[in-house]
Protein backbone atom coordinates (compact mmCIF):
# COMPACT_ATOMS: atom_id res chain seq x y z
CA UNK A 1 0.00 0.00 0.00
CA UNK A 2 1.34 3.43 -0.95
CA UNK A 3 2.71 5.63 1.81
CA UNK A 4 0.77 8.86 2.17
CA UNK A 5 2.55 11.70 0.41
CA UNK A 6 2.62 15.24 1.68
CA UNK A 7 -0.55 16.87 0.32
CA UNK A 8 0.09 19.19 -2.60
CA UNK A 9 -1.49 22.66 -2.79
CA UNK A 10 -4.60 22.63 -4.94
CA UNK A 11 -4.88 26.37 -5.59
CA UNK A 12 -1.84 27.84 -7.33
CA UNK A 13 -3.34 31.22 -8.07
CA UNK A 14 -2.09 33.79 -8.76
CA UNK A 15 1.14 32.14 -9.95
CA UNK A 16 -0.22 29.27 -12.12
CA UNK A 17 -3.41 27.58 -13.25
CA UNK A 18 -2.41 24.20 -11.83
CA UNK A 19 0.42 22.44 -9.99
CA UNK A 20 3.61 23.35 -11.94
CA UNK A 21 5.57 20.48 -10.37
CA UNK A 22 3.17 17.50 -10.37
CA UNK A 23 4.09 13.99 -9.30
CA UNK A 24 4.10 11.76 -6.23
CA UNK A 25 7.54 10.95 -4.83
CA UNK A 26 6.10 8.38 -2.43
CA UNK A 27 4.50 6.41 -5.23
CA UNK A 28 7.84 6.38 -7.00
CA UNK A 29 9.53 5.15 -3.81
CA UNK A 30 6.89 2.45 -3.46
CA UNK A 31 7.69 1.34 -7.01
CA UNK A 32 11.40 1.35 -6.10
CA UNK A 33 10.65 -0.91 -3.11
CA UNK A 34 8.62 -3.22 -5.35
CA UNK A 35 11.41 -3.38 -7.93
CA UNK A 36 13.98 -4.19 -5.25
CA UNK A 37 11.72 -6.95 -3.96
CA UNK A 38 11.28 -8.37 -7.46
CA UNK A 39 15.03 -8.24 -8.07
CA UNK A 40 15.65 -10.12 -4.82
CA UNK A 41 13.05 -12.74 -5.75
CA UNK A 42 14.58 -13.17 -9.18
CA UNK A 43 18.05 -13.67 -7.74
CA UNK A 44 16.69 -16.20 -5.24
CA UNK A 45 15.06 -18.14 -8.06
CA UNK A 46 18.24 -17.88 -10.13
CA UNK A 47 20.22 -19.34 -7.21
CA UNK A 48 17.82 -22.27 -7.00
CA UNK A 49 18.22 -22.87 -10.71
CA UNK A 50 22.00 -22.73 -10.31
CA UNK A 51 21.79 -25.46 -7.69
CA UNK A 52 19.70 -27.57 -10.07
CA UNK A 53 22.28 -27.03 -12.79
CA UNK A 54 25.12 -28.09 -10.47
CA UNK A 55 23.23 -31.02 -8.95
CA UNK A 56 25.32 -34.09 -9.80
CA UNK A 57 22.70 -36.43 -8.40
CA UNK A 58 20.27 -35.68 -11.23
CA UNK A 59 20.03 -38.75 -13.42
CA UNK A 60 17.71 -40.03 -16.06
CA UNK A 61 16.54 -39.22 -19.54
CA UNK A 62 15.79 -35.56 -18.91
CA UNK A 63 18.68 -34.71 -16.56
CA UNK A 64 20.85 -33.16 -19.28
CA UNK A 65 18.01 -31.14 -20.77
CA UNK A 66 16.96 -29.94 -17.31
CA UNK A 67 20.49 -28.74 -16.58
CA UNK A 68 20.71 -26.91 -19.91
CA UNK A 69 17.32 -25.24 -19.51
CA UNK A 70 18.12 -24.30 -15.91
CA UNK A 71 21.33 -22.64 -17.01
CA UNK A 72 19.57 -20.57 -19.68
CA UNK A 73 16.72 -19.54 -17.39
CA UNK A 74 19.12 -18.70 -14.56
CA UNK A 75 21.04 -16.38 -16.88
CA UNK A 76 17.84 -14.64 -17.99
CA UNK A 77 16.62 -14.17 -14.43
CA UNK A 78 19.92 -12.62 -13.40
CA UNK A 79 19.81 -10.28 -16.40
CA UNK A 80 16.31 -9.08 -15.50
CA UNK A 81 17.26 -8.70 -11.82
CA UNK A 82 20.29 -6.63 -12.84
CA UNK A 83 18.06 -4.34 -14.92
CA UNK A 84 15.74 -3.78 -11.98
CA UNK A 85 18.66 -3.06 -9.66
CA UNK A 86 20.14 -0.51 -12.06
CA UNK A 87 16.87 1.24 -12.80
CA UNK A 88 15.56 1.56 -9.25
CA UNK A 89 18.61 3.61 -8.23
CA UNK A 90 17.72 6.31 -10.75
CA UNK A 91 14.06 6.23 -9.73
CA UNK A 92 15.03 6.67 -6.07
CA UNK A 93 17.25 9.66 -6.87
CA UNK A 94 14.55 11.17 -9.04
CA UNK A 95 11.97 10.82 -6.25
CA UNK A 96 14.29 12.72 -3.88
CA UNK A 97 14.93 15.51 -6.38
CA UNK A 98 11.26 15.76 -7.35
CA UNK A 99 10.38 16.15 -3.68
CA UNK A 100 12.96 18.93 -3.40
CA UNK A 101 11.53 20.77 -6.41
CA UNK A 102 8.04 20.46 -4.96
CA UNK A 103 9.19 21.85 -1.59
CA UNK A 104 10.82 24.81 -3.35
CA UNK A 105 7.68 25.43 -5.42
CA UNK A 106 5.50 25.24 -2.30
CA UNK A 107 7.71 27.80 -0.55
CA UNK A 108 7.47 30.15 -3.52
CA UNK A 109 3.68 29.81 -3.48
CA UNK A 110 3.55 30.46 0.26
CA UNK A 111 5.75 33.57 -0.07
CA UNK A 112 3.72 34.82 -3.04
CA UNK A 113 0.51 34.32 -1.10
CA UNK A 114 1.87 36.30 1.85
CA UNK A 115 3.07 39.03 -0.50
CA UNK A 116 -0.33 39.26 -2.13
CA UNK A 117 -2.01 39.49 1.29
CA UNK A 118 0.42 42.22 2.31
CA UNK A 119 -0.28 44.22 -0.82
CA UNK A 120 -4.02 43.83 -0.38
CA UNK A 121 -3.71 45.03 3.23
CA UNK A 122 -1.67 48.05 2.17
CA UNK A 123 -4.21 48.87 -0.51
CA UNK A 124 -6.93 48.95 2.10
CA UNK A 125 -4.76 51.12 4.39
CA UNK A 126 -3.59 54.63 4.04
CA UNK A 127 -3.24 55.21 0.27
CA UNK A 128 -1.33 58.42 0.73
CA UNK A 129 1.29 56.68 2.85
CA UNK A 130 1.51 53.89 0.37
CA UNK A 131 2.02 56.34 -2.52
CA UNK A 132 4.86 57.97 -0.56
CA UNK A 133 6.86 54.73 -0.60
CA UNK A 134 9.03 54.40 -3.60
CA UNK A 135 11.32 51.45 -3.54
CA UNK A 136 13.21 49.96 -6.41
CA UNK A 137 11.27 46.76 -5.93
CA UNK A 138 7.90 48.47 -6.38
CA UNK A 139 8.99 50.39 -9.39
CA UNK A 140 10.57 47.30 -10.96
CA UNK A 141 7.42 45.18 -10.63
CA UNK A 142 4.89 48.00 -10.89
CA UNK A 143 2.86 46.12 -13.52
CA UNK A 144 3.16 42.72 -11.76
CA UNK A 145 3.95 42.84 -8.03
CA UNK A 146 4.39 39.02 -8.04
CA UNK A 147 6.80 39.00 -10.99
CA UNK A 148 9.71 37.89 -8.81
CA UNK A 149 7.82 34.80 -7.62
CA UNK A 150 6.68 33.87 -11.11
CA UNK A 151 10.28 33.96 -12.28
CA UNK A 152 11.38 31.75 -9.37
CA UNK A 153 8.58 29.26 -10.08
CA UNK A 154 9.41 29.19 -13.78
CA UNK A 155 13.06 28.49 -12.95
CA UNK A 156 12.08 25.64 -10.62
CA UNK A 157 9.86 24.13 -13.32
CA UNK A 158 12.64 24.37 -15.90
CA UNK A 159 15.12 22.74 -13.52
CA UNK A 160 12.59 19.99 -12.80
CA UNK A 161 12.11 19.33 -16.53
CA UNK A 162 15.88 19.17 -17.07
CA UNK A 163 16.39 16.68 -14.27
CA UNK A 164 13.39 14.60 -15.37
CA UNK A 165 14.86 14.39 -18.88
CA UNK A 166 18.23 13.47 -17.34
CA UNK A 167 16.83 10.56 -15.35
CA UNK A 168 14.61 9.44 -18.24
CA UNK A 169 17.72 9.25 -20.40
CA UNK A 170 19.64 7.34 -17.74
CA UNK A 171 16.80 4.83 -17.36
CA UNK A 172 16.56 4.38 -21.13
CA UNK A 173 20.29 3.73 -21.21
CA UNK A 174 19.95 1.12 -18.47
CA UNK A 175 17.16 -0.78 -20.21
CA UNK A 176 18.91 -0.65 -23.56
CA UNK A 177 20.59 -3.95 -22.88
CA UNK A 178 20.50 -7.50 -24.16
CA UNK A 179 16.94 -7.94 -22.93
CA UNK A 180 14.68 -7.00 -25.84
CA UNK A 181 10.92 -6.77 -26.07
CA UNK A 182 9.41 -9.00 -28.71
CA UNK A 183 7.49 -7.68 -31.69
CA UNK A 184 4.27 -8.75 -29.96
CA UNK A 185 5.28 -6.84 -26.82
CA UNK A 186 5.69 -3.71 -28.94
CA UNK A 187 2.26 -4.27 -30.50
CA UNK A 188 0.64 -4.74 -27.09
CA UNK A 189 2.32 -1.58 -25.84
CA UNK A 190 1.02 0.40 -28.80
CA UNK A 191 -2.48 -1.03 -28.34
CA UNK A 192 -2.47 -0.17 -24.63
CA UNK A 193 -1.35 3.40 -25.36
CA UNK A 194 -4.01 3.93 -28.04
CA UNK A 195 -6.84 1.70 -26.79
CA UNK A 196 -9.41 4.52 -26.52
CA UNK A 197 -8.81 5.63 -30.11
CA UNK A 198 -8.84 2.03 -31.34
CA UNK A 199 -12.17 1.29 -29.67
CA UNK A 200 -13.63 4.50 -31.08
CA UNK A 201 -12.57 3.54 -34.62
CA UNK A 202 -13.92 -0.03 -34.26
CA UNK A 203 -17.22 1.29 -32.92
CA UNK A 204 -17.50 3.74 -35.82
CA UNK A 205 -16.77 0.96 -38.32
CA UNK A 206 -19.34 -1.25 -36.56
CA UNK A 207 -22.06 1.37 -37.02
CA UNK A 208 -21.01 1.82 -40.66
CA UNK A 209 -21.18 -1.94 -41.28
CA UNK A 210 -24.65 -2.15 -39.72
CA UNK A 211 -25.97 0.77 -41.78
CA UNK A 212 -24.50 -0.56 -45.03
CA UNK A 213 -25.75 -4.07 -44.25
CA UNK A 214 -29.25 -2.67 -43.71
CA UNK A 215 -29.35 -0.80 -47.00
CA UNK A 216 -27.62 -3.49 -49.09
CA UNK A 217 -30.80 -5.60 -49.71
CA UNK A 218 -32.68 -2.53 -51.01
CA UNK A 219 -29.89 -1.76 -53.46
CA UNK A 220 -29.25 -5.35 -54.56
CA UNK A 221 -31.01 -4.73 -57.90
CA UNK A 222 -28.35 -2.17 -58.91
CA UNK A 223 -25.74 -4.18 -60.87
CA UNK A 224 -22.49 -2.87 -59.35
CA UNK A 225 -23.42 -0.63 -56.41
CA UNK A 226 -25.62 -3.18 -54.60
CA UNK A 227 -23.07 -6.02 -54.45
CA UNK A 228 -20.28 -3.51 -53.70
CA UNK A 229 -22.12 -2.16 -50.64
CA UNK A 230 -22.81 -5.68 -49.38
CA UNK A 231 -19.14 -6.56 -49.92
CA UNK A 232 -17.96 -3.47 -48.03
CA UNK A 233 -20.26 -4.30 -45.11
CA UNK A 234 -18.91 -7.84 -45.02
CA UNK A 235 -15.30 -6.63 -45.27
CA UNK A 236 -15.82 -4.19 -42.39
CA UNK A 237 -17.35 -6.95 -40.26
CA UNK A 238 -14.39 -9.25 -40.89
CA UNK A 239 -11.91 -6.46 -40.12
CA UNK A 240 -13.71 -5.59 -36.86
CA UNK A 241 -13.80 -9.23 -35.73
CA UNK A 242 -10.10 -9.77 -36.49
CA UNK A 243 -9.15 -6.50 -34.78
CA UNK A 244 -11.19 -7.39 -31.70
CA UNK A 245 -9.47 -10.77 -31.56
CA UNK A 246 -6.08 -9.02 -31.55
CA UNK A 247 -7.32 -6.80 -28.72
CA UNK A 248 -8.40 -9.95 -26.87
CA UNK A 249 -4.92 -11.46 -27.24
CA UNK A 250 -3.46 -8.17 -26.00
CA UNK A 251 -5.71 -8.24 -22.92
CA UNK A 252 -7.75 -5.20 -24.01
CA UNK A 253 -10.97 -7.02 -24.94
CA UNK A 254 -12.93 -10.04 -23.76
CA UNK A 255 -13.75 -13.23 -25.63
CA UNK A 256 -17.43 -12.29 -25.31
CA UNK A 257 -16.80 -9.10 -27.27
CA UNK A 258 -15.05 -11.13 -29.96
CA UNK A 259 -17.97 -13.58 -30.12
CA UNK A 260 -20.47 -10.72 -30.40
CA UNK A 261 -18.54 -9.38 -33.38
CA UNK A 262 -18.50 -12.87 -34.90
CA UNK A 263 -22.23 -13.54 -34.55
CA UNK A 264 -23.03 -11.59 -37.70
CA UNK A 265 -20.19 -13.26 -39.62
CA UNK A 266 -21.27 -16.74 -38.49
CA UNK A 267 -24.84 -15.93 -39.46
CA UNK A 268 -23.70 -14.67 -42.86
CA UNK A 269 -21.49 -17.72 -43.42
CA UNK A 270 -24.33 -20.04 -42.36
CA UNK A 271 -26.81 -18.30 -44.62
CA UNK A 272 -24.38 -18.35 -47.55
CA UNK A 273 -23.70 -22.05 -47.04
CA UNK A 274 -27.39 -22.90 -46.79
CA UNK A 275 -28.22 -20.92 -49.94
CA UNK A 276 -25.36 -22.65 -51.75
CA UNK A 277 -26.79 -26.01 -50.68
CA UNK A 278 -30.21 -24.87 -51.84
CA UNK A 279 -28.89 -23.97 -55.30
CA UNK A 280 -27.12 -27.31 -55.49
CA UNK A 281 -30.33 -29.07 -54.51
CA UNK A 282 -32.23 -27.05 -57.13
CA UNK A 283 -29.83 -28.17 -59.87
CA UNK A 284 -30.00 -31.79 -58.71
CA UNK A 285 -33.81 -31.71 -58.64
CA UNK A 286 -33.97 -30.24 -62.14
CA UNK A 287 -31.49 -32.83 -63.46
CA UNK A 288 -33.46 -35.69 -61.84
CA UNK A 289 -36.71 -34.26 -63.22
CA UNK A 290 -35.36 -34.07 -66.75
CA UNK A 291 -34.04 -37.62 -66.52
CA UNK A 292 -37.36 -38.99 -65.29
CA UNK A 293 -39.29 -37.03 -67.94
CA UNK A 294 -36.98 -38.42 -70.63
CA UNK A 295 -37.52 -41.93 -69.28
CA UNK A 296 -41.30 -41.45 -69.33
CA UNK A 297 -41.16 -40.24 -72.94
CA UNK A 298 -39.07 -43.24 -73.96
CA UNK A 299 -41.53 -45.60 -72.30
CA UNK A 300 -44.49 -43.85 -73.97
CA UNK A 301 -42.80 -44.04 -77.36
CA UNK A 302 -42.12 -47.76 -76.91
CA UNK A 303 -45.72 -48.39 -75.85
CA UNK A 304 -47.16 -46.50 -78.83
CA UNK A 305 -44.64 -47.65 -81.41
CA UNK A 306 -46.89 -50.21 -83.13
CA UNK A 307 -49.82 -47.76 -83.29
CA UNK A 308 -47.64 -44.99 -84.69
CA UNK A 309 -46.08 -47.37 -87.22
CA UNK A 310 -49.50 -48.47 -88.39
CA UNK A 311 -50.71 -44.88 -88.76
CA UNK A 312 -47.54 -44.01 -90.65
CA UNK A 313 -48.02 -47.04 -92.99
CA UNK A 314 -51.62 -46.08 -93.75
CA UNK A 315 -50.60 -42.47 -94.44
CA UNK A 316 -47.90 -43.69 -96.84
CA UNK A 317 -50.14 -46.09 -98.82
CA UNK A 318 -53.48 -44.29 -98.95
CA UNK A 319 -54.52 -41.96 -101.72
CA UNK A 320 -57.19 -40.36 -99.55
CA UNK A 321 -55.96 -36.88 -98.52
CA UNK A 322 -58.47 -36.62 -95.70
CA UNK A 323 -57.25 -39.91 -94.28
CA UNK A 324 -53.63 -38.72 -94.42
CA UNK A 325 -54.60 -35.48 -92.67
CA UNK A 326 -56.43 -37.44 -90.00
CA UNK A 327 -53.28 -39.57 -89.51
CA UNK A 328 -51.09 -36.48 -89.07
CA UNK A 329 -53.52 -35.03 -86.51
CA UNK A 330 -53.60 -38.33 -84.66
CA UNK A 331 -49.77 -38.50 -84.45
CA UNK A 332 -49.58 -34.88 -83.22
CA UNK A 333 -52.25 -35.58 -80.61
CA UNK A 334 -50.36 -38.68 -79.43
CA UNK A 335 -47.10 -36.68 -79.11
CA UNK A 336 -48.82 -33.94 -77.10
CA UNK A 337 -50.43 -36.49 -74.81
CA UNK A 338 -47.10 -38.24 -74.27
CA UNK A 339 -45.42 -34.91 -73.48
CA UNK A 340 -48.17 -33.92 -71.06
CA UNK A 341 -48.20 -37.33 -69.40
CA UNK A 342 -44.40 -37.23 -69.01
CA UNK A 343 -44.70 -34.02 -66.98
CA UNK A 344 -43.11 -30.59 -67.41
CA UNK A 345 -39.86 -29.57 -65.72
CA UNK A 346 -40.54 -26.31 -63.90
CA UNK A 347 -38.06 -23.44 -64.10
CA UNK A 348 -37.51 -20.88 -61.35
CA UNK A 349 -40.20 -18.29 -61.94
CA UNK A 350 -39.32 -14.86 -60.46
CA UNK A 351 -41.29 -14.01 -57.30
CA UNK A 352 -42.10 -10.67 -55.74
CA UNK A 353 -39.86 -10.01 -52.69
CA UNK A 354 -41.74 -10.07 -49.39
CA UNK A 355 -41.41 -7.33 -46.76
CA UNK A 356 -39.02 -9.47 -44.71
CA UNK A 357 -36.92 -10.18 -47.80
CA UNK A 358 -36.76 -6.46 -48.53
CA UNK A 359 -35.34 -6.01 -45.02
CA UNK A 360 -32.69 -8.64 -45.67
CA UNK A 361 -34.38 -11.57 -43.89
CA UNK A 362 -34.59 -13.97 -46.78
CA UNK A 363 -33.94 -14.05 -50.49
CA UNK A 364 -36.52 -13.84 -53.27
CA UNK A 365 -34.29 -15.82 -55.64
CA UNK A 366 -33.96 -18.58 -53.05
CA UNK A 367 -37.73 -18.64 -52.56
CA UNK A 368 -38.11 -18.97 -56.34
CA UNK A 369 -35.78 -21.97 -56.17
CA UNK A 370 -37.91 -23.47 -53.41
CA UNK A 371 -41.06 -23.08 -55.52
CA UNK A 372 -39.36 -24.76 -58.49
CA UNK A 373 -38.09 -27.61 -56.33
CA UNK A 374 -41.54 -28.08 -54.83
CA UNK A 375 -43.31 -28.20 -58.21
CA UNK A 376 -40.78 -30.61 -59.73
CA UNK A 377 -40.89 -32.82 -56.63
CA UNK A 378 -44.66 -33.08 -56.93
CA UNK A 379 -44.40 -34.04 -60.61
CA UNK A 380 -41.36 -36.31 -60.49
CA UNK A 381 -40.98 -38.73 -57.54
CA UNK A 382 -37.32 -39.30 -58.37
CA UNK A 383 -36.70 -35.55 -58.00
CA UNK A 384 -38.46 -35.53 -54.64
CA UNK A 385 -35.93 -38.02 -53.34
CA UNK A 386 -33.07 -35.76 -54.50
CA UNK A 387 -34.65 -32.59 -53.04
CA UNK A 388 -33.81 -33.75 -49.53
CA UNK A 389 -33.76 -30.90 -47.00
CA UNK A 390 -33.90 -28.05 -49.52
CA UNK A 391 -36.69 -26.21 -47.70
CA UNK A 392 -34.82 -26.65 -44.41
CA UNK A 393 -31.80 -24.97 -46.01
CA UNK A 394 -33.88 -21.92 -46.78
CA UNK A 395 -35.39 -21.78 -43.30
CA UNK A 396 -31.94 -22.04 -41.69
CA UNK A 397 -30.64 -19.26 -43.96
CA UNK A 398 -33.52 -16.99 -42.98
CA UNK A 399 -33.07 -17.88 -39.30
CA UNK A 400 -29.34 -17.12 -39.50
CA UNK A 401 -30.00 -13.71 -41.01
CA UNK A 402 -32.59 -12.97 -38.33
CA UNK A 403 -30.22 -14.13 -35.56
CA UNK A 404 -27.36 -11.99 -36.84
CA UNK A 405 -29.54 -8.90 -37.18
CA UNK A 406 -31.12 -9.41 -33.74
CA UNK A 407 -27.72 -9.82 -32.07
CA UNK A 408 -26.40 -6.68 -33.77
CA UNK A 409 -29.45 -4.60 -32.83
CA UNK A 410 -29.33 -5.86 -29.22
CA UNK A 411 -25.62 -5.12 -28.92
CA UNK A 412 -26.00 -1.65 -30.41
CA UNK A 413 -28.96 -0.94 -28.11
CA UNK A 414 -27.64 -2.32 -24.83
CA UNK A 415 -23.93 -1.67 -25.29
CA UNK A 416 -21.91 1.45 -24.69
CA UNK A 417 -20.77 3.43 -27.74
CA UNK A 418 -17.53 5.46 -27.80
CA UNK A 419 -18.79 7.24 -30.92
CA UNK A 420 -22.14 8.23 -29.38
CA UNK A 421 -20.95 8.89 -25.86
CA UNK A 422 -24.32 10.22 -24.75
CA UNK A 423 -26.22 7.09 -25.83
CA UNK A 424 -27.88 5.27 -22.91
CA UNK A 425 -26.64 1.74 -22.29
CA UNK A 426 -27.20 -1.17 -19.93
CA UNK A 427 -24.37 -1.23 -17.40
CA UNK A 428 -24.92 -4.89 -16.42
CA UNK A 429 -24.76 -5.97 -20.07
CA UNK A 430 -21.67 -3.86 -20.74
CA UNK A 431 -19.89 -5.26 -17.67
CA UNK A 432 -20.79 -8.82 -18.63
CA UNK A 433 -19.58 -8.35 -22.19
CA UNK A 434 -16.38 -6.58 -21.14
CA UNK A 435 -15.34 -8.91 -18.33
CA UNK A 436 -16.50 -12.38 -19.37
CA UNK A 437 -13.75 -14.35 -21.02
CA UNK A 438 -11.01 -11.77 -20.65
CA UNK A 439 -7.42 -12.92 -20.47
CA UNK A 440 -5.66 -12.32 -17.18
CA UNK A 441 -3.59 -9.17 -17.15
CA UNK A 442 0.02 -9.59 -18.16
CA UNK A 443 2.53 -9.49 -15.31
CA UNK A 444 5.43 -7.21 -16.20
CA UNK A 445 8.50 -7.12 -13.95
Amino acid sequence: MSTSSKPRPRDWHPLAESDPVPGDPEEIRDEVTHMKSVATTLRDQAERLRKIKNDDELEGKYAGKLRDESEVLEKHLREVASRYERVHVHLKNWANELEGFQDDADNVLANATRERERLEAEEKGNRSGAEGESTSRDSEAEGDPLHEYRVKLSRIRADRDDRAAHYAGRILDEIDDIIEDSFWDDIKGWIHDNIDKIKWVLDALGWAASILGTFAPFLAFIPIIGPAIAGIALGLSIFIALSRFVLFLAGEASLTEVLMDCVGLVAFATGTKMLAKLKTAGKAVKTASKEQRTQRLKEALRASRSARNEITRVMATTSDDSLREFGRQTLNRMRKEMSQNAGRVADEAPVRPSHLEQLGFGDAEARSLINGIRRNSETFPNAAAVAGKSETYYKVAVGAALTGATADVADKTLGESPVFSGKPFNEAYENFKGETGQLSEDTHW
